[in-house]
């Protein structure tokens, strides 16, 4: 049990995680400390400079900042408009990602920018999100959608000396009834969409094109992305935020597919309860090809109420995970567990040449 939980953390606006012992020649993940966060205040230097601090201080070595909430760029893109909550900022001449990459690499921290992929929290281009697409969703089932979000992030491991991509929201968000969505349905299996729909919300095996038909669409996604993003930086991890066997198959999310076509590096498996579900985590690696490409991801943070949380104890934090954190929920006393826990030593800092050029 200790081996599996020295894996990975998510806290509020962080998430902090380690990689278990790697098998593959060249892939050793052993000493990786890494922690996730959802806000935007590395986006001005001094958030970045004071946020790269407080994580060097607690001994991480791998930051996983979300750079895409689906609202906009928080680098200056050539193919997305600012995030709404930058847009008082002059796009060109402003490199927030950029400045960050550049001091993290100074300070031995390994960047891996992370993406929200379906998600949609704006106005952003309502040609992917036309009416019957899930709510808060692009249409996945968009080809004109997978190509402009998977140019999107291979853009990021182009521009930027950037050691991994992080994908969250790799799923369908529900299932789109929209115009050409039941036009494709149609085209691909000769059967109608609403009508299969209902027969799939009663019992799943009266559909079983339906489920198929969203697991196609997100694995492509993937595979695009992959594809993409490796032919810009070949040896660049990629990493993915799944529930395996907890979605339900109108989500299509086939994670462990993913895996085993070798698309994504390693799966970052959502447990944020305060027991962890060792027994389902065991379960799920004996059915992959490569077992150590799982690892769990709970959080140092506690739900108290909706959209209201509070950092754990420090001692649970170190008791528990023995390779894990999160940042915004990040206390000087889960900094102290840390440090005269399981980071006691230092980890080791980015590879030199590891990343690409930063433009």
């Amino acid at each position: 049990m200790a081996t599996l939980l020295t894996r990975l953390l998510f806290l509020g606006g962080m998430i902090f995680l380690f990689f278990p012992p790697a098998t593959e020649a060249g892939n050793d993940f052993s000493q990786k400390r890494v922690i996730f966060d959802e806000g935007i205040g590395w986006t001005t230097r001094e958030g970045a400079d004071r946020t790269l601090r407080r994580i060097r201080e607690a001994g991480f070595n791998v930051y996983v900042p979300c750079v895409w909430h689906g609202r906009g760029a928080s680098w200056p893109s050539d193919l997305a408009p600012w995030d709404f909550y930058l847009k008082p900022r002059p796009m060109r001449g402003d490199d927030p990602l950029g400045y960050l990459v550049s001091r993290a690499r100074k300070m031995g921290i390994e960047v891996h920018p992370w993406f929200t992929v379906v998600l949609r929290q704006s106005d952003l281009h309502p040609e992917f999100a036309e009416a019957g697409t899930p709510e808060q969703a692009f249409d996945v089932h968009d080809g004109r959608f997978r190509g402009w979000i998977s140019d999107l992030i291979a853009e990021v491991a182009r521009r930027y000396d950037v050691d991994g991509i992080n994908l969250d929201y790799v799923r369908a968000m529900g299932p789109c009834t929209s115009p050409s969505c039941r036009e494709e349905y149609h085209r691909r299996y000769g059967r109608d969409l609403p009508e299969d729909l209902v027969q799939y919300q009663i019992k799943p095996g009266r559909a079983p094109t339906f489920g198929q038909w969203q697991e196609d669409v997100v694995s492509g996604l993937v595979r695009e992305i992959s594809e993409k993003v490796r032919r810009e930086k070949p040896g660049i991890l990629i990493s993915a935020d799944v529930a395996p066997d907890l979605l339900p198959p109108v989500q299509g999310q086939d994670s462990l597919h993913w895996s085993d076509r070798e698309w994504v590096d390693r799966l970052f498996r959502m447990d944020y309860g305060r027991r962890i579900d060792v027994e389902r985590t065991e379960s799920l690696r004996k059915r992959m090809q490569s077992p150590d490409a799982l690892t769990l991801l709970i959080s140092n943070n506690e739900r108290i109420a909706p959209n209201r949380g509070a950092s754990r104890d420090g001692a649970w934090l170190s008791d528990t995970v023995t390779l894990i954190y999160l940042l915004s929920m990040l206390t000087d006393e889960q900094v102290r567990a840390l440090k005269d826990g399981p980071f006691r030593e230092p980890g080791p800092g980015p590879e030199a040449g590891a990343g690409g050029a930063e433009r």
